[in-house]
């Protein structure tokens, strides 16, 4: 398969898991209001930061540890993620005008715009990566896509938008996870040097993506310091670990 043709099957996985979290958002449980999906928002934040620390940028970092060469892409990338977000967090804030509904719009956008550098990591680690390696950066970026794509629905509906039109647009920010991932295989079709950077670009806007939301809580410590963050934050060695085995 064509390094194109596998990127684009990382950026439809991802496409994927978010389009089954939207779907988990349509349904309706008896008595209970949207808080109660807070539980998987706090596990994926814990997700990310794994997925940052053990999959994006911590493995890659610590073998060009030394090499400057190496490290430079990878210190450029992150700080390239890290930017993306926060100056379109700066822009929201700037100009959107409706105070009411300021924290879900600006969390809809945050989660649609880090989409890309997502879909980019699925499509790059197929690509570039040993297949053990790729896995637990698409088995990750899965399982945090999920509560992802269900938050981008509540967003949605908070703004007042159709149940119907929520989906839609829970599922196209999936899209975009796609376009990602055929950006990727576009780049990585010409120079395997910027998989690196791509994947460190990714791991920059899931953590400044992470630092926001928390930020926009009035109790960051209260949700920290919880089972389900930490759930999130051991699941990518777990997965590491379950995919060493079935390697073994």
């Amino acid at each position: 398969m064509s390094p194109f043709m596998l990127a684009t099957l990382g950026g439809l996985i991802s496409l994927g898991s978010t389009a089954f979290g939207s779907a988990l958002a349509m349904l309706r449980f008896p008595g209970h209001r949207f808080e109660p999906w807070r539980l998987p928002i706090d596990f994926a934040l814990g997700l990310m930061i794994s997925a940052v620390a053990f999959s994006l940028v911590g493995p890659a970092a610590l073998e060009a540890w030394g090499d400057w060469h190496r490290l430079a892409p990878i210190g450029l990338g992150f700080y390239a993620g890290i930017l993306m977000i926060a100056v379109l967090h700066r822009l929201l804030h700037r100009f959107e005008g409706a105070k009411g509904h300021q924290g879900q719009l600006l969390l809809a956008m945050v989660l649609m715009v880090h989409n890309f550098p997502e879909g980019l990591a699925a499509g790059a680690a197929l690509v570039g990566l040993d297949s053990a390696h790729a896995r637990t950066v698409l088995g990750s970026i899965a399982l945090q896509n999920i509560p992802e794509g269900l938050l981008m629905v509540v967003c949605l509906r908070a703004l007042g938008v159709s149940a119907l039109l929520s989906f839609a647009g829970g599922v196209g920010s999936g899209l975009i996870e796609l376009f990602g991932g055929m950006g990727a295989g576009l780049l990585l079709r010409e120079s395997a040097v910027l998989l690196p950077f791509l994947l460190a670009t990714a791991g920059g806007a899931m953590l400044t993506s992470v630092v926001l939301e928390l930020g926009e809580g009035a109790s960051v410590k209260k949700r920290v310091l919880n089972s389900r963050f930490a759930m999130g934050l051991v699941s990518v060695p777990v997965l590491n670990g379950m995919i060493g085995l079935l390697n073994f």
